[in-house]
Formats: structure tokens, C-alpha cells, sequence
């Protein structure tokens, strides 16, 4: 059974909300694995060219999103409100701010080269079969 979340830029702004629509690329991808997964799902290079230009696109904003958990990260260490279960809440942090901004870079090659393979594949076309 499928869940459906409401996504809004408005909100609401709360905790429970953020995970649930943190789940929605999710199933999108699942859902691109399986229309590609047969012939029927791509039969024109253009169908290729949208789905990465939308990816690349997605991708994208994964630089801001990541940047912005960092902050809030940071914002909860300083607040004194973040408590470590297993050590020091300060080296979590600033391990995991070192693999965040591992993360980013690897976003931003990824953005790249789906940018790339874009404009690789914007102007490929299905001919009828014959050589030119």
C-alpha cells in the first residue's frame, strides 16, 4: 500500500512531515527503475534526454538540502539540546560534517555529469532504419 504525502514549499513545518516527504525521491526512482526495465518505457532518445534533464535538475538541490541539515546540525550542538548516546556529540558532529561536505561534492560531480550526458543526448533521434 502506497502512502501519498502532500508535498507544499509551505509546509507544514514539522519533524514528521520532513521524513515523509524525505521519502518521495524514493519511490520515484523505484517507479523510473521499473517503467525502464522494459523497451516500452523509453522508445525515444528525447524520453532519455527528459528524464536526465529532470534528474539533474532534482540533483541539484540536493547541494542546499545537505548544506542545510549541516546547519541545522550545528544549530542543535550550539543550543546545547544535542545529546550523544555512544560518545562525544562533538566529534558526531563534526564527523558528520566532514561527510556531508563529502557528500555535497560528490552531488555537485554528480549534477555535472548529468549535465553532461544531457547535452549528449539532446540531439539524438529515431530514424526510419536506413544509413544516411
Amino acid at each position: 500500500m502506497t502512502n501519498t504525502v502532500r508535498q507544499s514549499a509551505d509546509g507544514p513545518r514539522n519533524d514528521d512531515y520532513t521524513c515523509q516527504v524525505a521519502t518521495a525521491p524514493t519511490a520515484a526512482v523505484r517507479a523510473l527503475n521499473h517503467e525502464t526495465l522494459s523497451n516500452a518505457g523509453v522508445t525515444y532518445p528525447s524520453t532519455i534526454n527528459a528524464v536526465l534533464g529532470a534528474i539533474g535538475h532534482d540533483t541539484a538541490r540536493l547541494d542546499l538540502l545537505l548544506q542545510q541539515l549541516s546547519e541545522a546540525l550545528l544549530r542543535m550542538l550550539t543550543s546545547t539540546q544535542l545529546g550523544d548516546d555512544h560518545g562525544d556529540r562533538f566529534e558526531r558532529v563534526d564527523n558528520a560534517q566532514s561527510e556531508l561536505t563529502a557528500a555535497r561534492a560528490a552531488a555537485r560531480t554528480l549534477i555535472a555529469r548529468l549535465e553532461h550526458s544531457f547535452n549528449a543526448t539532446a540531439d539524438l533521434h529515431v530514424t526510419d532504419g536506413r544509413e544516411d
